[in-house]
């Protein structure tokens, strides 16, 4: 019996690798041994969720979409203010200004004057009318170059008022629009002038002018000057120069006269200026220079004029203004080589306004 034990072990030992052999079945551990395991479902497919959905593109997403450089501005783009005022190139402070304004500039000029004139002299009807004397001047200047103003006006930077005698004794009656209101009504002449600033530093300004004075209602008459201004501080400046003028005489030769005005200015602040003015006329040197009179007066004759002026100046957007007001005796005192005498009968009152612009069209320096 033992030996049939020992030979039949080997036979089980082989059946047992063969059943080893074969596949044996998938069993789940959840729900016991007999039960195979199941494969896994495909996920259940959901409809969308329309709060977690993306928006749908905007119009201007479209157009950057379709165009990359397409820019979609929300607002519309400031534009600034590119007129700059007129008092960033021409000083506000009257005292210290320059001769001609900045190229590019305008400038309009009106004042009316309102005197009265009583003496009667040898040839008072070349000198304009006696009595109560009133004029409107409208005048208007440009500065077309670079130190180069020209202009159709009385008004002169340290030139104003003009202390010449002849013809009208500093009553007005001229500009681009001019006309006495007493006491005839009559249209005035046209001065023409051209001023060219030689030299323009901080405290020494000077110029070349030339005026001419188109006659529609008195003479002919041409004047040359030499403007100078001297400025201390910012603030105070001296005016003086030489004006030689020539003018047509009805009565005789040409009146050759010889103008030095002498004028103090002074700003009590950057708006308020003062004007203290002075000077001396050599009038009629015909006899002088030419040997022969002009037949108006025994010249030479020599006044001393005397005026002060109060004045401020505006700002009013781009624009800047002065307005100012002037008392003056235009022949305050006068001698020759045989006697002298005060005048006080004949005496004015001035009230201007002079508007500037801001710049036109634009320089080399700006």
């Amino acid at each position: 019996m033992a030996g049939v034990v020992h030979r039949t072990l080997p036979l089980f030992a082989v059946l047992g690798l063969a059943l080893s052999a074969q596949p044996a079945p998938v069993f789940a551990q959840s729900s016991g041994w007999d039960e195979p395991i199941k494969a896994p479902a495909e996920p259940r497919r959901t409809e969308p969720n329309p709060d977690w959905a993306d928006a749908p593109p905007t119009q201007s997403e479209q157009r950057s979409a379709s165009n990359p450089d397409w820019v979609e501005e929300t607002a519309a783009p400031v534009i600034e203010n590119t007129k700059r005022r007129a008092s960033e190139f021409y000083d506000v402070r009257y005292a210290n200004r320059s001769l001609t304004m900045p190229r590019g500039m305008m400038r309009g000029t009106f004042d009316t004057v309102v005197g009265r004139r009583s003496e009667a002299t040898q040839a008072s009807g070349s000198f304009g009318p006696t009595g109560t004397i009133s004029t409107m001047n409208f005048g208007v200047s440009i500065t077309l170059a670079d130190d180069f103003e020209i202009g159709f006006s009385r008004y002169r930077m340290g030139s104003y008022p003009d202390i010449s005698v002849f013809p009208s004794f500093g009553f007005g009656g001229e500009g681009l629009i001019t006309f006495s209101m007493s006491p005839d009504a009559k249209f005035g002449d046209i001065p023409f002038y051209a001023r060219f600033e030689v030299l323009d530093r901080e405290h020494a300004k000077m110029g070349f002018d030339a005026v001419f004075r188109i006659p529609s209602r008195t003479e002919f008459g041409f004047l040359g000057g030499v403007p100078m201004r001297f400025v201390a501080r910012e603030q105070f400046a001296f005016d003086t120069g030489l004006q030689f003028a020539v003018d047509n005489n009805r009565s005789g030769p040409s009146v050759w006269t010889l103008n030095v005005p002498f004028t103090f200015v002074a700003n009590a602040t950057d708006q308020v200026f003062v004007k203290l003015d002075s000077g001396m006329t050599f009038f009629d040197l015909s006899q002088t220079i030419r040997t022969v009179t002009s037949g108006l007066i025994q010249g030479p004759f020599y006044f001393f004029p005397l005026g002060a002026t109060v004045g401020g100046t505006l700002e009013a957007g781009t624009t800047m203004m002065d307005i100012f007001a002037s008392f003056r005796f235009p022949t305050l005192y006068g001698f020759t080589t045989r006697g002298s005498a005060l005048n006080q009968e004949t005496w004015q009152v001035t009230i201007g306004i002079n508007l500037y612009s801001p710049v036109l069209f634009k320089g080399s320096a700006l």
